[in-house]
């Protein structure tokens, strides 16, 4: 039959002409499936041979191309460091408070609270900024407020409440890291602004909310990372570290030896 007869035929009969589209439709349709099935194939042919080939090759770690950062060692306070003696008065004031400089801490000498003073530890405390003061702190969640920060290390400072080391960091440093470090007794004297005043500090876990306060009434928040302890001698947790803002506070630990420093971290928020 010639083309002029197919399409004759097709012109008389469209039943004839709908069943040939139908017939080229799925014969396309067969078609898109079948590149499709083979195409999934190779694909998962593919996947299995990485995988394979992942599981017996090693990892390799990139280059950052930075170095590790460590806490730096702390610069020995002043008091211990090489230098031409100054003469003074031998019965000044300053000469004698400068005998009695500390940190580390140390309690030995401290008589342990009575069930009255700890009932009182456990409650609310209120504290007034001397003029010496350089700040405030206030932890709420152990019931301290507006605790007066000295910059010092002598026992005079340590009497008024919690002390910061002058070589460390403030809030308001111009650095690109800070570590704000204070210290405060465990015990201290009946009677002082220091008594019992981190007595609670080792109720500090984790997500407690820290507050210092400068002389202006500007506010430093900070939220409480963790807490360890360390050796007398290790004075690394003074450092800074790279990239934070850092608030560390410390006390002696444990009761009544006293022989380790409880450690605690915050970081500002």
């Amino acid at each position: 039959m010639g083309l002029q007869g197919i399409r004759r035929r097709l012109a008389e009969d469209p039943l004839l002409k709908v069943g040939i589209v139908a017939m080229a439709l799925a014969l396309a349709l067969a078609g898109v499936v079948s590149l499709y099935v083979f195409t999934d194939e190779t694909r998962q042919a593919i996947a299995a041979k990485s995988s394979k080939e992942a599981t017996h090759k090693p990892l390799v770690r990139s280059d950052p191309g930075t170095d590790p950062w460590v806490e730096r060692e702390p610069s020995p306070p002043e008091t211990s460091r090489s230098r031409e003696p100054q003469p003074e008065p031998s019965g000044s004031e300053e000469a004698q408070e400068r005998s009695r400089e500390t940190l580390p801490l140390e309690e030995e000498d401290y008589p342990l609270p009575t069930n009255q003073q700890l009932q009182t530890a456990h409650q609310p405390r209120h504290y007034h900024l001397p003029p010496g003061a350089i700040m405030s702190l206030t932890v709420d969640s152990i019931g301290l407020h507006n605790v007066p920060v000295l910059n010092s290390m002598t026992t005079r400072a340590l009497d008024m409440g919690v002390v910061h080391l002058p070589d460390t960091s403030l809030p308001w440093s111009q650095t690109p890291e800070r570590n704000v470090y204070l210290a405060g007794h465990r015990l201290g004297w009946p009677g002082t602004g220091s008594h019992l005043i981190f007595y609670r500090l080792n109720e500090l876990r984790g997500g407690e909310r820290i507050t210092l306060r400068d002389r202006q009434g500007r506010r430093y928040d900070y939220q409480v990372l963790e807490s360890f302890t360390v050796d007398p001698q290790e004075g690394w947790v003074t450092g800074r570290v790279r990239g934070r803002d850092l608030l560390t506070l410390q006390t002696c630990t444990p009761i009544p030896t006293f022989e380790k420093r409880l450690i605690v971290r915050a970081e500002r928020i």
